[in-house]
């Protein structure tokens, strides 16, 4: 499988995965819910997002200190900014324009929006390596960010799973982490009812047949991904996985469906090749929880702190990606030999949120509720990420959403100086 065209894949990575959370036990406990489930849901923690926080605040916190990595000349080379989200605040000006003007990127840098549930931030992964793989111009980069901040619906199941956050990639043809395999990818996609979201307060989901869609779609888009690279084994070619973690329960379960319908395998093995293959994908979804568009990110990003490259193996990542509605993707990109397991900081961002007991997670939830796409005003309450914020980014600034006036939006930056702690 050689890449066609030059070499392109991503060079770095970074993630804001929130200032609070709240126990994944807590929270079931609070709600009455079967506490047997846990098991199978395999959650810890879920990132709680403050009344000051949406998917423009997210994103720009994830991107930022990526960019600071960047000198001023490698700045100018971005010439892409595609944001994959399910959380946009207009029905016509994409979140990226937001994004794009905080961050202060080139004025050359074209932006979009893409959106297809879940899908969308490997959809905008893909688009922004095939665009660099064609640039003109030699050392052309884009930065792609998955982000979601979705509304809570409590008392449902998919409450213990909701999180909220962004990850943001930078793409181009320096390659630290991995390189994209240009053209080994499969598809599947079909219009399906499993989740949709008529407006923005409705969310109709129906979780066995948005399950079943998963497992069905990650069968066939892998089978179109062997139809066009017939070489490929299963079990022989991928040295890792990283699928979409809309919990890791489901990652597991879907992983072992697979393995059953490609032959008869011992249970034993399959649970092998679940530890060996996919675990390291799934630590950080495991404490922050499902954040939609950017959860395959994180998965990967997962994937990049914990696993370290074997210089005798291909490195070869299998990446599935499902989108409810639904679309989905089975793709592939190979670690790069030089790569180990990295310092990004998110291990330490995620230990230093703030825990929060359910009444606590409640009242933000409440605050949170009015903040919904086509709000008119509204008015963030920035006293707690003031109060938390230097100890999730001590010394480094974080992006917050001040308020909403007739649907102008105010963005304001926390120096993430020393503010006191929780009281």
């Amino acid at each position: 499988m050689k890449p066609v065209g030059k070499t392109v894949g991503i060079e770095d990575i970074s993630a804001y995965l929130g200032l609070a959370y709240v126990e994944v036990d807590d929270l079931f406990r609070a709600r009455g819910m079967d506490t047997s489930r846990m098991a199978n849901l395999m959650m810890r923690r879920k990132t709680v997002a403050l009344p000051c926080e949406d998917v423009v605040s997210c994103a720009v916190n994830a991107a930022r200190p990526l960019l600071a990595r960047l000198d001023e000349r490698e700045l100018e080379t971005i010439e892409l900014l595609v944001v994959g989200t399910e959380s946009g605040l207009d029905l016509s000006k994409a979140t990226a324009t937001w994004i794009h003007e905080l961050l202060q990127l080139p004025r050359t840098c074209r932006l979009f929006e893409v959106k297809q549930a879940c899908y969308a931030g490997v959809a905008a992964l893909q688009l922004a390596t095939a665009q660099i793989a064609t640039a003109s111009r030699e050392d052309a980069r884009a930065l792609v960010i998955g982000c979601d901040v979705p509304r809570l619906i409590r008392g449902s199941t998919a409450e213990p799973s909701q999180g909220a956050g962004a990850v943001a990639v930078l793409v181009g043809p320096e390659v630290t982490l991995a390189t994209a395999e240009l053209g080994a990818a499969g598809y599947c996609s079909f219009d399906v009812s499993d989740v949709r979201r008529p407006t923005p307060v409705d969310h109709i989901w129906d979780p066995d047949l948005s399950l079943m869609s998963y497992v069905e779609c990650l069968k066939a888009a892998y089978g179109d991904y062997v139809r066009r690279r017939p070489d490929t084994d299963f079990l022989g070619s991928f040295d890792h996985l990283v699928f979409h973690t809309p919990f890791p329960g489901a990652v597991r379960g879907a992983h072992r469906s697979l393995l059953r319908s490609l032959g008869r395998i011992p249970p034993q093995q399959i649970a092998e090749d679940f530890g060996r293959r996919l675990e390291d994908s799934i630590r950080y979804p495991a404490q922050v929880g499902n954040i939609y568009a950017g959860t395959t990110l994180l998965a990967l990003l997962s994937l990049f702190d914990h696993t370290k490259a074997d210089p005798a193996s291909t490195g070869r990542i299998g990446i599935f990606s499902y989108g409810s509605g639904c679309s989905s993707e089975f793709c592939s990109y190979l670690l790069n030999p030089a790569a180990q397991p990295r310092s990004s900081g998110v291990a330490d961002a995620l230990a230093a949120r703030t825990r929060l007991d359910v009444a606590a997670y409640d009242e933000i939830a409440d605050a949170c509720d009015p903040l919904c796409a086509g709000v008119a005003d509204f008015e963030g309450d920035l006293s707690l990420a003031r109060k938390l914020a230097s100890a999730v980014s001590p010394g480094h600034p974080l992006t917050m959403l001040e308020r909403i006036d007739g649907h102008e939006r105010h963005y304001v930056q926390l120096d993430g100086q020393l503010d006191g702690g929780l009281s």
